[in-house]
């Protein structure tokens, strides 16, 4: 008991985020911390040289190897992603032993805290028009032979009528699968997740949304994709009253033909955002 309380006492103080007003490879002010995923820590940061807003990300220190190499990863692809809705790579340095990533930071609400934080709601159409615009960074990643694998409302911002697709930190080749220590270690991380947020690792937890996401098929994008609108139609969904709780097809008044559509892409219908794309100017013009 003891000894893992310091495992995860000496964690939590090695992840800790870097201070405001650190410079880093003698070029990038930290201004904030903007949060901390399984391999990486992300902050906003003054680009001294440009005088611009840039985003850096780090590997997380306890992650050691798998961190850097994670970030290292993440890089290369970054390099090669050239889209007006994905965040553009523009420096890759050194600062004493670890590797930084820095890119373009992004203006604007990640749909999770415009949900949480500031109550925002949005009608069906919103949500599906957000559905829309999410389509096209991944239409073109898919296009480029990768998938992004965590599609999810922390990884989309909106800015009035624009929306991005960022954090490609657990992105990869279609196909393509990680080394067996790579596995082992998020398999943990999920798991410890699980039991901090109080549920349990079976087929219709969270655990089990997001094993599925990872596949590294496009399939698995459009899966999240549709967790992301349920996301965003149930921020507006109030049930009645000693209500038992349904299944989504019951609980959200939606049309008909936005029902079918939500329910392909969590049955995998499709293989591609290409494909998808199609069917969902079907739904529009059912709805007009």
């Amino acid at each position: 008991m003891v000894r893992a309380w310091w495992q995860r006492f000496r964690h939590n103080w090695m992840d800790y985020p870097l201070r405001q007003g650190t410079v880093r490879a003698g070029r990038y002010r930290i201004e904030q911390s903007l949060g901390m995923g399984s391999y990486g820590q992300a902050y906003r940061c003054t680009d001294l040289a440009a005088g611009t807003p840039v985003l850096m990300k780090r590997g997380k220190p306890t992650k050691r190897s798998i961190g850097h190499q994670m970030l290292k990863r993440e890089s290369e692809l970054m390099r090669k992603l050239h889209h007006p809705q994905i965040p553009q790579w523009l420096n890759e340095v050194n600062h004493r032993s670890e590797t930084l990533l820095v890119m373009d930071f992004i203006e604007g609400d990640n749909l999770e805290h415009a949900i949480m934080e500031l109550g925002r709601t949005y009608t069906e159409r919103e949500a599906l028009l957000i559905v829309s615009q999410v389509l096209r960074p991944l239409k073109y990643l898919h296009e480029e032979g990768y998938v992004h694998r965590d599609v999810r409302t922390p990884n989309i911002i909106q800015n009035g009528d624009s929306v991005w697709l960022i954090d490609f930190g657990l992105a990869c080749r279609i196909s393509e699968e990680h080394p067996d220590e790579w596995r082992r270690t998020w398999l943990a991380d999920q798991t410890d997740e699980e039991h901090e947020e109080g549920q349990d690792w079976h087929a219709d937890s969270w655990g089990e949304v997001k094993q599925r996401m990872r596949k590294p098929e496009p399939a698995s994008d459009l899966y999240g994709l549709g967790h992301v609108f349920l996301f965003l139609m149930y921020a507006g969904y109030v049930p009645q009253e000693g209500q038992e709780e349904l299944g989504w097809e019951e609980e959200l008044s939606l049309h008909p033909a936005v029902k079918c559509f939500i329910s392909d892409l969590l049955a995998r219908k499709w293989e591609t955002a290409a494909q998808c794309e199609q069917e969902l100017e079907r739904v529009w013009r059912a709805l007009s």
